[in-house]
């Protein structure tokens, strides 16, 4: 479990929204900007917050902390924490009560709100029913990125995507935050010995490249339609290339049908 959750953890501090840990900190924060011009009495209120393509691809790294039936939700996860701090001087074990709680309140079981709760409404209007920052958020997760769920926007009473997807962008860097925590939390108890994970845990690359290269040890060619058997009969064959040995990049057989 630990080990499962270094290597999801490991993607979410690799990710590019985690970069500048000041912006991850402020959007966590929820940090808000307000002016106020003195002639006209007029207030305004702006929130900076992420690109929305780049959110949603850190939502998807973050989401499993979240589901109580993934390996790496949040709760299993301390819990096997606290296993093997059993015998660990009273500060860590109190360093990791904190780490257990932080994670609390981000939960969608937790009643409790994150930071704000929101009503909207028209001007001329009555507000709508107050509605906490965890409804909007869950409801830009479940309504808006990962399902169509259609009775998300009915339960936030009103609040636009804009309203839903600030609210997610403070979730999730809320819980990426968390991650990050956790993970140094463990590679501290990975250096102290109380864990003895493999160490490649900790430095087996976690990002896919963008370009793929593979030497070819053996290749066939034949007409479109020819059955794989005659294809790896073909194969069978073939010598290896002299120099495919020599490459550092990964050797494969390939074999190719196209229609």
């Amino acid at each position: 479990m630990l080990q499962r959750f270094a290597l999801r953890a490991r993607r979410v501090e690799a990710h590019s929204l985690a970069a500048d840990k000041q912006r991850l900190m402020a959007w966590a924060r929820g940090t808000i900007q307000v002016t106020f011009e003195a002639e006209s009495g007029k207030a305004a209120m702006s929130w900076d917050l992420p690109d929305e393509e780049a959110l949603d691809s850190l939502a998807a790294r973050c989401r499993p902390f979240l589901l109580n039936g993934d390996p790496v939700y949040h709760a299993k996860v301390t819990n096997a924490l606290g296993f093997f701090i059993q015998n660990a001087p009273d500060a860590l074990k109190q360093d990791h009560q904190k780490i257990r709680e932080g994670w609390r309140p981000l939960d969608p079981g937790d009643r409790r709100v994150i930071g704000y709760e929101s009503r909207t409404g028209l001007v001329t209007g009555a507000l709508g029913d107050l509605v906490t920052d965890k409804e909007l958020a869950y409801a830009w997760l479940y309504g808006d990125l990962v399902h169509a769920d259609d009775g998300a926007e009915d339960r936030v009473h009103g609040h636009d995507i804009d309203a839903r997807f600030q609210a997610g962008a403070f979730l999730i860097a809320n819980v990426a935050f968390r991650a990050i925590g956790t993970l140094n939390f463990l590679r501290h108890l990975q250096r102290e010995g109380y864990t003895g994970l493999e160490e490649d845990v900790f430095t087996e690359r976690v990002i896919a490249r963008p370009r793929r290269d593979l030497t070819l040890a053996r290749f066939a060619t034949a007409p479109v339609g020819t059955p794989v058997a005659a294809l790896e009969a073909l194969l069978d064959g073939v010598t290896a290339h002299p120099d495919a040995g020599d490459s550092d990049a990964e050797a494969t057989d390939t074999e190719s049908s196209l229609g």
